[in-house]
């Protein structure tokens, strides 16, 4: 067991590191070469993890005394390394990526947003109004499904199952809300080149823009549904102090997390037509890891609960949205930060997958 998790923690995030710097080189490198950066990153990551470790008291490694919580530690550093390193070594080691590509990748997805943002508008809009246009109780749907929801998981969870969380019905609908903003949207992004094909056919369009056209669709049914988490609070006297406010920099971080997710899926769903049985698969079982309808750093045992609320980072969201919410605790600056990053680079690699292979988008839906 100490073996198979020294591997883990030692082997497994300079694996990240390589398939990053691969990914930033289109697949290109030679197997000598990813033997050689491997243990570059190899050497790197474990260096800074070790310095940072010494730093905090830690001397020398011994496996057998060693927690599952510092491993658990040591390895999620190792992986946010493994996300970070590789920019800065692909811009000093290799000619075909440079710090004038990135910018000029930067700024053609400032100007395409800028450009085409209206036209998502406009089609989210459209989308919404055709949503509801042959129903009797027209947008009140979209406050029914998650209210019903709500119901039904505060019946089987709260009187069923004896949750004991403070204001539960309050809590379970917040968690409804944010896991069907992400989950719908990734789920969605996987078909949406595939689904755009009458579109992307005729003229030219940044594929991310349908997914982003998606997202406020989403987004606009998750605002809705915290205007009912806030008459629920008036009901239930929610005590309400300036914290609240951190809720609207975590749904940003949401909102870009679930970005970069959906356009790396949203790429290889136009070349694995089984990637979306795949993702639907993935998203229930992932559901009952975020806390959705429980604490998740209460229910799983220690110290693993508060690991997976740290880790899972739809987990997070929940948990910090949840806090300032309703319990007034503004959430960890630093977690939040690190998953603002991650999310930019996340984006980064979606973005910059999208417009190096759109042209061939067309050929293969």
């Amino acid at each position: 067991m100490d073996i198979l998790t020294g591997f883990v923690m030692f082997c497994v995030p300079p694996l990240f590191a390589l398939m990053i710097h691969n990914y930033l080189r289109h697949g290109e490198m030679t197997g000598r070469r990813k033997v050689i950066f491997y243990m570059v990153y190899f050497c790197v990551i474990n260096a800074v993890s070790l310095g940072l470790s010494y730093l905090r008291g830690v001397r020398g490694i011994v496996f057998a005394g060693m927690t599952m919580t510092y491993k658990a530690k040591y390895t999620g550093l190792g992986i946010v390394c493994g996300f970070v390193i590789p920019f800065p070594v692909c811009l000093a080691a290799e000619e075909e990526v440079t710090l004038g590509g990135m910018r000029r990748y930067s700024m053609r997805f400032a100007t395409d947003l800028r450009k085409y943002l209206p036209y998502a508008v406009r089609s989210a809009k459209a989308e919404l109004r055709s949503e509801v246009s042959n129903s009797y109780l027209d947008w009140m749907w979209w406050l029914i499904e998650p209210f019903c929801m709500m119901l039904i998981y505060t019946l089987i969870f709260g009187v069923v199952f004896h949750a004991s969380e403070q204001y539960f019905p309050i809590f379970i609908f917040i968690g409804i809300t944010m896991w069907s903003f992400f989950s719908r949207s990734v789920s969605g992004s996987v078909n949406t080149v595939r689904g755009g094909r009458g579109i992307i056919t005729k003229i030219y369009l940044p594929k991310y823009i349908l997914f982003l056209s998606r997202m406020f669709v989403n987004g606009f049914k998750m605002v809705v549904s915290f205007g009912v988490v806030l008459v629920m609070m008036l009901l239930f006297r929610v005590p309400v102090n300036w914290n609240i406010l951190y809720a609207v920099p975590v749904i940003m971080v949401l909102f870009l997390f679930t970005f970069g997710v959906g356009t790396v899926m949203m790429h290889y769903g136009v070349y694995v037509s089984d990637l979306g049985y795949i993702t639907g698969i993935v998203l229930n079982m992932l559901m009952y890891f975020t806390g959705t309808f429980y604490d998740v750093a209460k229910r799983v045992p220690a110290p693993f609960g508060e690991m997976l609320a740290r880790v899972n980072p739809v987990a997070f969201f929940i948990s910090s949205v949840r806090g300032a919410v309703l319990y007034g605790t503004a959430p960890q600056a630093g977690m939040l930060v690190l998953w603002g990053v991650l999310s930019v680079i996340l984006t980064a690699l979606g973005v910059f997958t999208i417009y190096s292979n759109e042209n061939s988008y067309v050929k293969i839906i």
